[in-house]
């Protein structure tokens, strides 16, 4: 019997915290060149639109990467594509700083650096059970996961503060310096692996190779429900997301409670991962997924009834850690992707989510035309169950029979006291 897992042997393991610390600092630099980058388009342009614009093409690239491009994750060894996206990444921001250089080149240089993305958290999450074996997966995803949303909540307000201090091309150089510090630590500490499709041979070139595993994706029963699961749910609780704003004026608070509104969510989000994480085990988190989508639907339901500011951030918290669901489910996912498919089903988990949930956040906005904020979180509650309801009857989160020899997977957490030597 092997011992449970915990945060400190995972920190333990000198290719986990390596690549925890890489994405620790590109989740703050990514975060910071969204603020900057949005002020110094307005400032030199004075509008609104295209400020957004610089804003949003650093997520819409993704949909491309997975629909053309997602195979190279699976061709190519998993750190180097970090190591590459990183390194392409920090380029592109540092042209970014090149003074007078123009809008167009500004946003064609977000563009690719918002193509870049989804394949660099692929390959993380392709590498991530072969570092620290499937039994420690779920803690370990809890922690980058808790990162994303505890980083993202702390850097856009930490961002703002920076900007009353440095110059946003200073701003832009201090985030090429995190891709600098990101790629030098993989670098040393993770250690060189084969791709997940060396074994696998397909002499498609790349765009057919990414469509026909996509294909191969979705048509896959338990692969496609375990995705919609994931999907639809999540974008509709976060549908009412969008509105934190005209439903904190309509409680007529200010622009404090905005902030508020947002955190509550993600941090319920990161308390919820943390615990079902640490404290319970593959079965028992398998079985928590009901209640869990209970859990983070049921309370926006209670916006109908128009609550206080501290009943509405207790709600949105609560919420916010029944999204926990999503956790077993990923690991479910990722168990029974083929390995020579992991890369793209990676993207393509990855990019849905994103999407799913950019359509929801203008649906929330478009609905709040007609009727208040307080019922947009209802309805989306009210949907999000229906939806979890409709794409889950079949339990796709049970666990499987035992996998082919296609995906050799970690059984146990053999390598969380390993400290391997990378191979440079």
């Amino acid at each position: 019997m092997t011992a449970p897992p915990t945060y400190k042997s995972l920190l333990r393991n000198r290719e986990f915290s390596g690549l925890f610390a890489a994405h620790t600092v590109s989740i703050l630099g990514d975060v910071l060149t969204k603020i900057a980058l949005s002020v110094l388009v307005y400032d030199r342009t004075g509008s609104s639109l295209t400020a957004a614009l610089a804003f949003a093409l650093g997520f819409v690239p993704q949909i491309l990467t997975a629909a053309f491009l997602s195979s190279l994750v699976d061709r190519l060894p998993a750190r180097r594509v970090m190591l590459v996206g990183d390194i392409a990444r920090m380029a592109c921001v540092l042209l970014m700083t090149i003074p007078g250089t123009p809008i167009w080149a500004l946003l064609a240089l977000v563009t690719v650096s918002g193509a870049l993305t989804p394949a660099f958290r692929a390959a993380r999450q392709t590498m991530l059970p072969e570092i620290v074996g499937m039994q420690s997966y779920a803690l370990a995803r809890s922690m980058f996961s808790g990162t994303i949303q505890i980083g993202q909540t702390l850097g856009f307000g930490l961002g703002g503060l920076l900007l009353l201090l440095v110059t946003p091309r200073t701003a832009l150089f201090i985030d090429a310096a995190s891709f600098a510090v990101a790629t030098t630590v993989v670098f040393l500490t993770v250690q060189a692996r084969p791709a997940t499709a060396s074994a696998h041979k397909d002499n498609s070139g790349v765009v057919r190779a990414t469509w026909n595993g996509n294909r191969e994706i979705l048509a896959t029963p338990l692969l496609r429900r375990l995705l919609l699961l994931q999907w639809l749910p999540t974008a509709l609780i976060v549908m009412p997301e969008g509105l934190a704003a005209p439903y904190a004026q309509a409680l007529g608070a200010g622009p404090t409670a905005v902030g508020l509104l947002l955190a509550a969510p993600a941090t319920g989000t990161a308390l919820g991962e943390a615990v079902i994480a640490r404290f319970l085990g593959p079965h028992r988190r398998a079985a928590g997924v009901p209640a869990l989508l209970a859990l983070a639907t049921i309370p926006l339901v209670g916006f109908a009834f128009e609550p206080t500011l501290p009943v509405a951030l207790a709600l949105l918290l609560l919420s916010g850690a029944g999204t926990a669901y999503a956790l077993p489910l990923d690991q479910a996912f990722i168990e029974n992707a083929p390995l020579h498919l992991r890369g793209r089903a990676m993207t393509l988990a990855g990019t849905g989510s994103i999407t799913t949930q950019g359509i929801a956040l203008t649906a929330g906005g478009l609905l709040a035309e007609w009727i208040s904020a307080p019922w947009v979180f209802a309805i989306g509650g009210i949907s999000a169950l229906m939806a979890a309801a409709a794409t889950g009857r079949s339990r796709p989160w049970r666990p499987q029979p035992a996998t082919p020899a296609d995906r050799p997977i970690p059984a146990a957490d053999e390598t969380t006291t390993h400290d391997p030597t990378p191979t440079q």
